[in-house]
């Protein structure tokens, strides 16, 4: 690493600062930007500065990536990858499962990820049988791509301890047919009670990896994101076992981009012990906010709605009552952290801007900036009050071109129209950040940019085309508003002097670009703190 007094300068074609300013070249110094201008002026300035030329590249502020999961995809990518891509159907996926139980010891969990029945078997979920004829001796979990579903076969029933509906745990649901006989799907709670220990204070059942092995797992998928330029990420939901893996990882120095976690709710006793924020700028790994939930998931037919989805009876999936919410988020705000609220529906987006509004009214604090997560079927009137309480929204950016298909078989042309309304959101001057909610959608953020600007499905059907936003406003989801999102606007989003050197160097400029082939620009390069983390030095 360079030290505190040498100076680097980084020069391009084209410098998006994210400001009105056009400068030809910055310096670094150490972890920041020291001074922009032209190249000339620079080099007069500095004269024994080592020189960044990025010839007709185009240079960008860092991507940040306001909400994703990255120590539940470190712990995936040690499970069985049964995405539509490799497991297309029934028979795929049996295969997969089949190929994993010859190699692991009887009676030991078998885990797969990112199964999609929409994509992988017509609309109709795997049931527990199919799980049984694959692993027979073997308790199995798949879970689904939403990250709010699962199927678990009958040795991974018995384990948990499933035997009728009423097991579920309140926010969680067990799926049954006709006849009561459980088929294996659990929703939100009731999966998040059996294998995601910082979804839940109960003891869950699917054991965890090694910590070596989530550490290796961890590091190498943050080499991923930064590979598609990301230089910051929030962890939207991290229990004390994940704070403490990433703590060490910090402290060893071997995360290679930032990180903002999100404190699961469930364990706010602890984390108040831990503190909020980190010690310095700099620092690799800090805390942003607390997480509750409201509803379930978008894309899976799940959140909290005014008006049931297509073919539902039901309005969605309530995460817990109304009440319950009122005081989570009060909980929160009084002990001074930002509520980070998952709200996918109207009324799942309705009650927490309740709650929100109530805590801020009863608790004396300035500007908390709270946030709903996802925000993704908006009114007028939701925009209006969000924008009233100075919420902050983080929707999904990729979600159109990801899942919009399938969204719309959902949900309905007149509430696909208000979807991810970035273009409404920001005409009513709320801040929004960029987010992937990766794995539950594609984490490049030039792909979310895509589906930002061209508002297109995977087959280039258009969805909701009043919500279309420009380039520099997607690329602002990205820098500005993601950085705002965690309070860290006075240091990221911007290349300007003050602000960190955290940026990234593309092939082309973003924007200018034909707004379809913006998933086609390449990350050449990606640095943070002044010194360059991918490709590796």
């Amino acid at each position: 690493m360079a030290g505190p007094g040498t100076e680097r300068i980084v020069t391009a074609r084209r410098i998006v600062t994210m400001t009105h300013q056009s400068p030809g070249a910055f310096v670094c110094r150490g972890e920041w930007i020291v001074a922009t201008g032209t190249l000339a002026e620079v080099r007069e300035r500095f004269p024994a500065a080592q020189v960044y030329d990025f010839g007709d590249c185009c240079i960008t502020p860092g991507f940040n990536d306001a909400h994703q999961h990255p120590t539940i995809c470190a712990e995936q990518s040690l499970q069985v990858d049964l995405s539509p891509a490799g497991a297309p159907d029934t028979e795929a996926v049996v295969a997969a499962l089949r190929e994993r139980a010859a190699s692991v010891p009887t009676g030991q969990w078998i885990v797969g990820f990112g199964y999609d029945q929409f994509r992988s078997n017509g609309g109709r979920d795997l049931t527990r049988d199919e799980l049984d004829a694959a692993c027979p001796e073997h308790p199995v979990l798949v879970v689904h791509v939403t990250l709010h579903a699962g199927v678990v076969n009958s040795r991974g029933m018995q384990l948990a301890g499933w035997s009728s509906e009423d097991d579920a745990r309140p926010g969680g649901q067990l799926g049954a047919d006709e006849s009561g006989r459980l088929t294996g799907v659990a929703h939100d709670q009731a999966l998040y009670d059996l294998a995601f220990p910082a979804f839940t204070r109960a003891d869950t059942i699917v054991p965890t990896p090694r910590e070596e092995d989530l550490a290796d797992a961890f590091c190498a998928f943050l080499r991923r994101l930064a590979a598609a330029g990301i230089t910051s990420v929030t962890d939207a939901l991290l229990g004390p076992p994940g704070w403490r893996l990433l703590s060490t990882l910090a402290h060893d120095g071997r995360l290679p981009i930032r990180v903002n976690g999100l404190a699961a709710y469930d364990h706010l006793d602890y984390f108040q012990s831990v503190g909020q924020g980190g010690a310095s700028a700099t620092d690799r790994l800090r805390l942003a906010g607390v997480k509750t939930f409201v509803d379930g998931a978008v894309n899976g037919g799940t959140c909290l709605l005014e008006e049931p989805a297509a073919g539902g009876a039901e309005p969605g999936i309530a995460r817990m009552s109304k009440a319950e919410l009122d005081d989570v988020v009060r909980d929160i705000h009084d002990a001074g952290w930002r509520a980070c609220v998952h709200a996918n529906g109207d009324r799942a987006i309705s009650w927490a801007l309740d709650a929100i509004e109530a805590a801020q009214r009863a608790g004396d604090r300035s500007g908390p900036r709270h946030r709903i997560e996802h925000a993704s079927v908006m009114t007028a009137d939701l925009l209006g009050r969000t924008r009233a309480l100075g919420v902050v929204t983080v929707p999904f950016a990729n979600y159109v071109l990801a899942h919009g298909d399938k969204l719309r078989a959902f949900y309905g042309d007149e509430r696909t129209e208000r979807m991810f309304a970035h273009r409404a959101m920001l005409d009513e001057g709320i801040a929004v950040a960029g987010s992937s909610d990766y794995p539950c959608g594609p984490f490049e953020p030039l792909f979310g940019m895509r589906s930002c600007v061209t508002r297109q499905d995977p087959h280039g059907a258009d969805f909701g085309l009043s919500q279309r936003i420009s380039a520099r406003e997607a690329l602002g989801l990205y820098t500005t508003g993601a950085a705002y999102s965690t309070a860290e606007e006075a240091t990221k989003g911007q290349l300007v002097t003050g602000k960190l050197a955290d940026f990234v160097v593309l092939s082309a400029n973003p924007l200018t670009v034909p707004a379809e082939h913006l998933g086609t620009v390449a990350v050449r390069e990606t640095w943070v703190g002044g010194e360059r983390v991918w490709p590796a030095p």
